[in-house]
C-alpha cells in the first residue's frame, strides 16, 4: 500500500515500494523548472526529533522538468524494527540541501508532515 494524503502524509505498507511527485513554486506563484544537477533530498525523521534521521535519500535531476520523481524501493521504506502497529516519522523534501537549502515540503502552520509506516507481513523463521 501506498498513497499521499491531501495534507502531504504518506501512508505505505513497511517495505512497499511507491513513486513521490515533487513540484515546487517560485514566489510568484509559476512552477519551479528543476534544473540539471539539483539535488532534491528526502528526509525521514524520528517523530519530534529532527536530529534522528532514519533513511534519507538524494535525487539528482537528470534533466529540465517541473515534477521531480522519487522512487521508494524496499529499503528506504523497511525502517526500525518489525512492527504491529503503524508508526508514525516525519519527513521533509529539500531541494538542494548542500549548497542553497530551501525546503519544498516539511514543518509548516500546519505542523509536521507525516511519514505513517503500516506493519508488514511477514514469514516465521
Amino acid at each position: 500500500m501506498f498513497e499521499v494524503k491531501k495534507d502531504l502524509s504518506i501512508h505505505i505498507t513497511r517495505g512497499d515500494i511507491g513513486l513521490l511527485e515533487i513540484t515546487a513554486k517560485n514566489e510568484d506563484g509559476s512552477d519551479y523548472i528543476f534544473k540539471v544537477d539539483d539535488v532534491i533530498r528526502l528526509g525521514i525523521f524520528e517523530k519530534k526529533k529532527f536530529n534522528l534521521i532514519k533513511k534519507q535519500k538524494d535525487i539528482t535531476v537528470q534533466e529540465e522538468t517541473t515534477t521531480v520523481q522519487i522512487p521508494l524501493n524496499k529499503e528506504d521504506t523497511t525502517i526500525g524494527d518489525i512492527i504491529n502497529t503503524p508508526v508514525d516519522y516525519w519527513y521533509e523534501v529539500q531541494l538542494n540541501p548542500e549548497t542553497n537549502p530551501q525546503t519544498i515540503i516539511g514543518y509548516d502552520e500546519n505542523g509536521a508532515k507525516i511519514f505513517r509506516l503500516y506493519p508488514e507481513g511477514v514469514e516465521e523463521e
